[in-house]
């Protein structure tokens, strides 16, 4: 009777066993149609059978994630990670969940743990996905240290076909490192000499680092290569604008240097006046009167020093008081420029 009894409890067991697989797989089945309710339904059923099972967990909050029952997938993982928490899988689809309902640091954690965390398959493959995945992330979020970070992380195991290096660079770039991102267009360039989009990346990396030059000489390569790329040519006009109106460049004369000084003192009073508050009212009527007075050649040298200053002072007031100036603001730019002179 012993004997009976075990041969039939392993034989519903493994009849119970073959119906939770069978229920797995309708419900991946489902799943993988976009059937997400009934793949619910089937996963819930396979998962009653076998509770624990970490596999349906995991499929069963996937299903859950993918019908947008968001908090029962938060449920479901959150009773498989209590179980195990280094599970890749588990955590990444944690991640997926908690950006879906906006809670993106704790997103960010999961991330983290899943890229350290176990994967049954490809363990070095899933590991630069997830990173991948959270480096998106950190570019929407515009995380620029933290992108820095994992894209530091992932530069040498990163693929090394010319569209995998370009994102790389771009992503560089978004991430407030044009060093980083110039070199990776320069690997791009000499896999493929004819890449527009590696000039206009590369041309955006000098731009970043204040090399107007060498920033033309980059954008007028992509145009050559993209008669069509509009905003690489607008880029060739803006970097013309600042190196005509620059008064610090090299190798300007006296006279020239004392031109662009009160050509940009000018421009900066003109932006400033709007808005600057009576605690500025001395400083703009200096700026008038330096503009009205008329100089001898052998003082343009000091004068020109001297509306330089006034016009940093102004741009100071300015920002303080007036609406932030657009990124590609050229009067903007320069005065970035002298003041880091």
């Amino acid at each position: 009777m012993f004997g009976v009894d075990t041969f039939l409890a392993h034989t519903e067991e493994a009849e119970t066993h073959v119906e939770a697989a069978r229920l797995f797989a309708e419900g991946q089945k489902f799943l993988s149609q976009g059937k997400n309710p009934e793949a619910v339904s089937r996963l819930k059923d396979a998962l009653a059978i076998e509770r624990g099972n970490h596999d349906y967990e995991l499929a069963l909050a996937q299903a859950q994630f993918a019908a947008g029952q968001y908090v029962d997938a938060e449920q479901t993982l959150n009773t498989l990670l209590t179980a195990d928490s280094t599970l890749g899988p588990a955590n990444l689809a944690m991640a997926r969940v908690l950006l879906k309902e906006g809670r993106v640091r704790e997103a960010i954690s999961y991330y983290h743990r899943a890229v350290y965390g176990e994967w049954k398959e490809d363990p070095v493959g899933n590991e630069l996905k997830v990173r991948f995945e959270l480096i998106d992330v950190l570019a929407r979020q515009n995380s620029k240290e933290e992108l820095l970070a994992e894209l530091l992380a992932v530069e040498d195991q990163a693929p090394g076909d010319v569209q995998s290096r370009e994102r790389i660079g771009q992503l560089f770039l978004e991430a407030g490192s044009p060093t980083h991102a110039a070199e990776i267009f320069h690997e791009v360039i000499k896999q493929d000499p004819d890449n527009a989009d590696a000039y206009a990346g590369l041309g955006e990396a000098e731009f970043s680092r204040g090399d107007y030059r060498a920033a033309i000489a980059d954008f007028s390569q992509a145009v050559k290569r993209n008669p069509e790329d509009k905003a690489a040519s607008a880029r060739i006009n803006l970097c013309n604008q600042i190196l005509a109106l620059d008064p610090t460049g090299r190798g300007l004369d006296a006279e020239e240097r004392f031109r662009r000084s009160r050509a940009l003192l000018k421009m900066t009073l003109d932006a400033a006046a709007p808005c600057l508050g009576s605690s500025s009212a001395d400083l703009a009527e200096s700026a008038r009167k330096s503009l009205d007075a008329k100089v001898a050649a052998y003082r343009r040298e000091g004068s020109a020093e001297a509306d330089l200053d006034l016009a940093e002072k102004l741009w100071q007031a300015r920002s303080s008081s007036c609406p932030a100036p657009s990124k590609d603001d050229a009067l903007a730019l320069v005065m970035a420029r002298a003041a880091a002179q």
